[in-house]
């Protein structure tokens, strides 16, 4: 029984996993359209982390400062504040409706 239920969770988290690996490709900080010009995975290293921290309970700011870390820090390009913030209110409501 507790095998069942641990699948059903693994099952659930690669579920938000995909959702979130989604949302960051239009996201899409470096403008190479993943899927089109750059591989359809470009993004979605960054997923996993992300699905925990909002299975954490991170803040819409919380989300917002990674968003920005990964993209300034991570992938080195210029800051976009307000569409960080978008996408991280994306996830949030995407994920938050659920049991993440």
């Amino acid at each position: 029984m507790a095998g069942d239920d641990r699948g059903a969770r693994k099952h659930d988290a690669m579920k938000w996993v995909a959702k979130v690996q989604d949302i960051l490709r239009r996201w899409d900080p470096i403008g190479v359209r993943p899927g089109e010009i750059a591989p359809a995975d470009e993004y979605d290293d960054y997923a996993p982390h992300i699905v925990s921290m909002v299975a954490g309970g991170c803040s819409t700011d919380d989300l917002w400062n990674h968003l920005n870390t990964v993209r300034v820090n991570t992938i080195g390009v210029e800051p976009n504040p307000d569409r960080d913030r978008e996408i991280a209110n994306e996830i949030l409501v995407a994920l938050r409706d659920r049991a993440v």
